[in-house]
């Protein structure tokens, strides 16, 4: 494994190390992306030429794409020395801010692996799938009383280095539309539903029970995936009955049990249903709870960003300190995230910022619709929609510890589909470079 690693060109060394690593270094791998993004911008084999040629021949199949990139990354500065030059908001925070703006260009990266490496996606699920398999048991039993953290010393908050083993939806997609014989993977499926439900996370099982259904609709497996959901729907009826519980996850709230699962549900819509169906008076007011703390936010946002209608626009500028809309208590954490991408791009950019966004992801969203029409592959399209879907309720494109890797990934996926012949002219003439410097 050490000799093939070492065959790889560098940049392929540099991503395998960030998107392999960050499964140790938890939050805190963010740094190790931001600093391969700033290598990325001195590299022009590898970013700069594929961009410019795509933003110059129309018939290029990332045209679109990489015009919406240079749009967001134009009006993204703009928003930074409008919110510091004259609004005076700190220039750090701003450029946190602006750190959204940058992720996209990860894609090219990705196309440059992808391209050279066509079974990079598969490997990396199945390491992921794998992985999850030996770390839960290990956190469970031992590691989630050890406290390693880099708060402190590096700005930021909880970037432990030891997190939980999180939610397992993305490895168990992937692993449903990449691997042909899941017989072999019935250990990781089985651990990766068990953390899925778990990790009680409403916006995730949205997107899984929607990506689910995404996937056997392009793939014509409709009826596995109703047998998927009546096994899941009969567990949880089973466990119900028995009161089956167990402690909780550190961090997520509430005992670990089926009918508390079944009330955090319910608690999307009022903590009275909650309740009722099981969750205790206690745990139904937490449940609801998380959901009041966002619409109340996001509500002062709205009454915020149109008090005016140059703010309505243009939002507030970058830098905005955001968190004191939420509250006292989320101002003194220092939360930039309103846990959705829709308000986070309305508060910090307006209206604008909302549509340039929205024409980014479009513009991705067709390119994967194309890849999938040629090669039949749904992973493209079932990752795209579950995050895009969880992005609405949750930071998975505000953060870039999560939104690095999504792009990476989506590239990774796209770069081998992209030398289809009916795909692309431009990079159908690339070959695959084994050895390659930086730039």
């Amino acid at each position: 494994m050490l000799k093939r690693f070492l065959s790889f060109d560098s940049w392929t060394m540099l991503l395998v190390f960030y998107l392999w690593g960050s499964q140790f270094t938890g939050k805190a791998s963010v740094y190790i992306g931001v600093a391969l993004g700033v290598l990325l911008l001195f590299a022009v084999r590898v970013f700069w030429n594929p961009w410019y040629l795509a933003l110059t021949q129309p018939g290029d199949p990332l045209h679109r794409v990489s015009w919406a990139l240079l749009v967001s990354l134009v009006y993204g500065t703009a928003e930074v020395i409008y919110g510091v030059l004259f609004l005076g908001y700190p220039l750090f925070t701003a450029l946190q801010i602006l750190v959204f703006n940058l992720c996209p260009l990860y894609l090219f990266l990705g196309i440059w692996v992808g391209i050279r490496h066509p079974g990079a996606v598969r490997a990396y699920i199945r390491f992921l799938s794998w992985w999850v398999v030996i770390y839960a048991p290990l956190y469970f039993l031992f590691l989630k009383n050890v406290n390693l953290t880099l708060t402190g010393i590096l700005p930021g908050s909880g970037l432990e280095l030891l997190g939980t083993p999180g939610s397992g939806t993305f490895p168990l997609l992937g692993l449903l539309t990449l691997e042909p014989y899941l017989a072999r993977f019935w250990l990781p499926i089985i651990v990766l539903i068990l953390l899925t439900i778990a990790n009680q996370e409403r916006s995730d099982w949205l997107g899984l029970g929607v990506c689910l259904m995404l996937w056997g609709k392009l793939s014509g497996k409709l009826g596995r995936v109703f047998g998927i959901l009546g096994c899941i729907a009969a567990v949880l009826l089973i466990a119900a009955l028995m009161d089956l519980k167990l402690p909780p996850i550190p961090g997520r709230g509430g005992e670990l049990s089926a009918r508390g699962t079944i009330a955090r549900m319910a608690g999307a819509i009022s903590p009275e249903m909650a309740a009722d169906v099981g969750g205790g008076r206690a745990n139904a007011q937490f449940y609801y709870g998380t959901v009041y703390w966002r619409e109340h936010w996001w509500a002062a946002i709205r009454s915020e960003v149109f008090k005016q209608y140059k703010t309505a626009v243009f939002g507030l500028g970058y830098g905005y300190p955001l968190a004191r809309l939420a509250g006292k208590d989320v101002e003194k954490e220092g939360t930039r995230s309103p846990h959705s991408v829709f308000y986070f791009a309305l508060s910090y950019s307006g209206f604008v910022g909302v549509a340039i966004f929205a024409w980014l992801e479009v513009s991705v969203f067709l390119l994967l619709w194309r890849a999938y029409k040629v090669t039949g592959e749904t992973f493209g399209l079932v990752y795209f929609v579950y995050t895009i879907l969880g992005a609405f309720f949750g930071n998975l494109l505000e953060a870039p510890q999560m939104a690095i890797p999504f792009y990476l990934l989506l590239g990774m996926f796209l770069g081998p589909l992209l030398l289809q012949e009916d795909m692309v002219p431009r990079t159908a003439e690339i070959t695959p470079i084994e050895v390659a410097d930086l730039v």
